[in-house]
């Protein structure tokens, strides 16, 4: 005879897996320069339509030549990231003098994205994955049911639209660590501008050949004052 408990689904069924994100960060803008790569986010997070949280880090260096950054529920972030903490450990374990790369990481990446899509359980999150290995610089991002590329440059979010666009037209292959800097901060400000879940506080990390730099988070210095703020709806009268 089947016991009912075998039937009936047990309460806490529907919570084992993210149903709707809730703490959520924004873009993630990744660009290869002249040593390596630099990746930038702003450090907020919503909790639904509310700025909520003010100091959340969204950049992790994963191994030793990688560095990963997330746009969308943190909470999905943080089990990512303990994936990739139990591959490290298990590829460390062998002590074969190899580790592993960015390209495998975004590999590893991909395949875990696709596959919880596949289950539709996916994980919430749009990923920037960058690294530099054997002097070979590589740049590339995965969304929640595993689209990936590889590019010069990238961007989740709002800065797929808005700063794409601006890294097409400034970006050069061989850009200063400072030029690079410039030109991330342009992109974080325009989005700044625009997206409603953007905060002016942003950090930058680098990795490079030698190792990983996760720089303290900063502001940027805002400008409010343009006429299309202060008047939103001239030309559109009737709107909000």
């Amino acid at each position: 005879m089947t016991s009912v408990q075998g039937l009936v689904a047990s309460p806490d069924a529907d919570s084992q897996r993210t149903l709707y994100p809730y703490v959520t960060g924004t873009s993630v803008v990744g660009v290869k320069y002249k040593d390596g790569i630099l990746l930038a986010a702003d450090t907020g997070a919503s909790y639904g339509s509310t700025l909520r949280y003010k100091s959340v880090e969204r950049i992790k260096a994963i191994g030793k030549h990688s560095l990963l950054g997330a746009s969308g529920e943190i909470s999905d972030f943080q089990e990512i990231l303990r994936y990739l903490d139990e591959l490290i450990i298990y590829d460390d374990m062998w002590d074969d003098g190899n580790s592993l790369g960015p390209k495998e990481v975004h590999n590893y990446l991909n395949r875990v994205m696709y596959n919880r899509r596949n289950k539709f359980n996916p994980l919430w999150n749009s990923l920037v994955l960058g690294g530099v290995k054997n002097g070979e610089k590589y740049l590339g991002t995965v969304n929640m049911i595993g689209v990936h590329y590889e590019d010069n440059h990238v961007a989740t979010g709002f800065g797929n639209h808005l700063a794409r666009p601006i890294l097409r037209d400034e970006w050069k292959e061989d850009m200063s660590f400072e030029d690079a800097v410039k030109l991330l901060e342009k992109c974080m400000l325009v989005l700044l501008y625009r997206d409603r879940s953007a905060i002016n506080k942003m950090q930058i990390a680098k990795i490079t050949e030698e190792g990983t730099t996760i720089y303290p988070a900063y502001s940027l210095k805002t400008f409010w004052g343009f006429s299309s703020f202060a008047n939103p709806t001239k030309g559109a009268e009737g709107s909000w």
